[in-house]
């Protein structure tokens, strides 16, 4: 059995929509899935689209519901299993960002500003809106909390705003632009940029990142090209499974197995992976 550390999947928000704990067997990633491994990690997203109608009573219900029906041990990196929380998209604060103070103290570790739109902290990627005052806000409390921020999803003009302030930048569920060419990914100064501040990146499953078609080699080619550039310190996963619709290749995290043997034959080294 191999270790697994998976930075993303959005089944926190599956669990609630479908009235299912985290130990069914519905869902890309349960308990069953992670206890196949060796040793894992999987941080698991709170999502709140960026005009979600109260969004913060919806994160508090999902993480309510979640944790209420997960037996796994929470933000608990001695144990063999265990899950650490994030929110992807801080809509959830509705102008306040002392709201980050609550975050915390709910078990949320990492946070992205924003989904794919605009809100009063920064601008995704289907907007042209640079990183806001509240934002610059947020991410000082962050960084005051230790908390890490989360890149992805971030346009360019906010993803280098961003990542000058953060002290723990991460991007967790991106890739390379260069394998393809998607707004979603990252170009190679912004994969240095993360590196160069000791972040981790971590790779997106869903297949429009990986340029459609045969996933487990557009995986290795991420990989291939990260490390011409320097970054085998950098390289991680971020399936993002239980969001996007998956390759039936690699549609469950019990698949993962599959990719590492693929990747070794492929030549990466075991070290790296």
């Amino acid at each position: 059995m191999i270790n697994l550390f998976d930075l993303h999947c959005d089944t926190p928000t599956l669990c609630l929509q479908q009235n299912i704990a985290f130990n069914n067997e519905k869902t890309a990633v349960n308990e069953k899935s992670l206890k196949s491994f060796n040793k894992a990690v999987q941080i698991c997203a709170i999502f709140t689209k960026d005009d979600a109608e109260n969004p913060f009573e919806n994160y508090k219900k999902t993480l309510e519901f979640f944790k209420a029906n997960v037996s796994l041990p929470i933000n608990d990196l001695t144990k063999e299993h265990t899950i650490l929380l994030s929110c992807e998209g801080l809509s959830i604060l509705q102008g306040n960002p002392q709201r980050v103070y609550e975050l915390f103290s709910d078990g949320i570790r990492t946070s992205c500003l924003t989904w794919n739109g605009e809100n009063d902290l920064a601008g995704g990627v289907l907007t042209d809106s640079g990183l806001k005052e509240k934002g610059r806000q947020v991410i000082g409390i962050l960084n005051e909390l230790g908390m890490a921020l989360d890149l992805s999803h971030l346009n360019d003009k906010s993803f280098f705003d961003a990542v000058q302030m953060a002290k723990h930048p991460l991007a967790t569920h991106s890739n390379s632009r260069f394998i393809c060419d998607n707004k979603r990914n990252l170009t190679d100064i912004q994969l240095k940029l993360i590196k160069e501040k000791e972040g981790i990146v971590g790779l997106n499953f869903y297949p429009p990142f990986l340029n459609g078609k045969d996933v487990f080699k557009n995986i290795y080619l991420n990989i291939e090209h990260m490390l011409e550039l320097g970054l085998e310190n950098t390289i991680a996963i971020g399936s993002d499974f239980d969001g996007g619709k998956m390759s039936k290749e690699l549609d469950r995290q019990i698949k993962t197995q599959r990719l590492y043997d693929f990747l070794l034959k492929m030549g990466i080294n075991r070290e790296i992976l």
